[in-house]
């Protein structure tokens, strides 16, 4: 049976793509309930975390690491330090190299968050056998991989665009390419 033959229908109910936006969504929403009582959202906690691991380091690769864009950074990291659970060097350190470092507070604040995480994580698996836990991670870090690499490949993307065509008529031009 060829692959495209064991796909299932083209409902979105039924796209791999909506599981996961929905477990996006979910998770986002339980996380939101695990930090609330800590007047934290999810990308500060990941911030926090990402720092407990990496220990100080730029904001650019904290962006990275954090899978947030660096101008979606600037606001929860700046509300970070205002809290005092981060720290930056002075503003006359290029503000693209200087680290950004835990603070007492946020280290403690840190321990928690992984805990809390830990907890979280283990009660949506529960349902699951050990190894299938590990099959899903597997399965799921080869779709990251997949769409990341499809994301970095815009000629792909628009070679397998092409492949559909569209029938709604001519694509819309501007009024000025059009010379009105």
């Amino acid at each position: 049976m060829s692959q495209r033959a064991s796909r299932p229908t083209g409902k979105i109910s039924d796209r791999t793509m909506n599981l996961v936006h929905r477990i996006r969504v979910a998770t986002g929403e339980a996380v939101g309930a695990m930090l609330a009582d800590l007047d934290l959202n999810g990308t500060q906690a990941l911030i926090l975390e990402t720092l407990g691991e990496t220990g100080a380091t730029s904001a650019a690769e904290l962006a990275r690491r954090a899978l947030v864009t660096r101008q979606a950074l600037t606001s929860p990291l700046n509300e970070l330090q205002s809290r005092g659970l981060v720290a930056r060097p002075p503003g006359n350190v290029n503000a693209r190299t200087r680290p950004v470092a835990l603070t007492e507070d946020g280290l403690a604040l840190v321990a928690a968050l992984r805990e809390r995480m830990r907890l979280i994580e283990d009660s949506a698996t529960a349902g699951f056998a050990a190894g299938e836990i590990e099959t899903l991670r597997t399965l799921l870090a080869r779709y990251a991989t997949a769409w990341e690499q499809l994301a970095a490949d815009g000629p792909r993307l628009r070679t397998i665009a092409a492949e559909v065509p569209v029938a709604v008529g001519e694509p819309r031009r501007s009024a000025r390419r059009r010379g009105a």
